[in-house]
């Protein structure tokens, strides 16, 4: 997705949070369980380090541990927030990514956070919020759009589709989430500029620069 040629699109990765998150292999107590499991993550401060949906949907992959650590730690770390923010929140925090290097790492995941948040608890329903002891306050903020729009707010658990939109040119700060709840499935959005585009060898690259990869001494049979 390095020159991200399309403004709507779908990841690997969101594809399988999608499936994770839906009634295609589970009911709807399980499904609940998998939403709580996932706040609960997400109250981490390196909730980002793993993903259940790519544990469970991957997991029969033939090269799943390859595919794993190359999703999170050899795409989102770097891609998409500074490849050294992981291990120096503090020192990398305020710079970005190779995709929007003007977007701060920290940004990009406290609205992924805030986005997953709304969208799970869209997801869950009103009366599930209230026993989440979630304040009538926070709630009314939340369901402003489906109040407008007529949508029931309380009539079941629903599945999270999540996309990914470029609505800004490369190089523009632009970075929003936003939830909305529908009669069959809450529509989960990121929307970010156009990425700049990188060879598939740069988050290497740039570990071997800062130290995270040591090739050691050449040795004497080396040529």
């Amino acid at each position: 997705m390095g020159s991200m040629p399309n403004w709507f699109a779908k990841t690997k990765e969101m594809a399988a949070f999608d499936r994770y998150f839906s009634m295609v292999d589970v009911d709807e107590q399980e499904l609940r369980n998998r939403y709580l499991q996932a706040l609960h993550r997400l109250r981490g401060a390196k909730y980002f380090d793993q993903s259940d949906a790519l544990d469970t949907e991957w997991a029969g992959r033939p090269n799943v541990d390859t595919d794993l650590r190359m999703s999170l730690d050899g795409h989102f770390r770097g891609d998409w927030v500074h490849h050294l923010y992981p291990t120096d929140p503090d020192a990398y925090g305020a710079t970005g990514g190779r995709f929007w290097p003007q977007v701060p790492s920290e940004d990009v995941l406290d609205r992924l956070r805030a986005g997953t948040i709304f969208a799970i608890h869209k997801a869950l329903g009103d009366s599930e919020l209230v026993s989440l002891g979630r304040s009538s306050d926070y709630r009314d903020r939340l369901w402003t759009a489906e109040r407008e729009n007529g949508i029931p707010i309380d009539d079941g658990i629903r599945p999270v589709a999540m996309s990914w939109n470029c609505v800004a040119p490369a190089g523009e700060n632009f970075f929003e989430v936003d939830a909305l709840r529908g009669p069959s499935v809450v529509e989960f959005a990121i929307a970010t500029p156009r990425p700049f585009g990188h060879a598939s060898i740069m988050n290497m690259a740039d570990d071997l620069r800062d130290g995270l990869i040591d090739l050691g001494e050449p040795g004497d049979s080396e040529s």
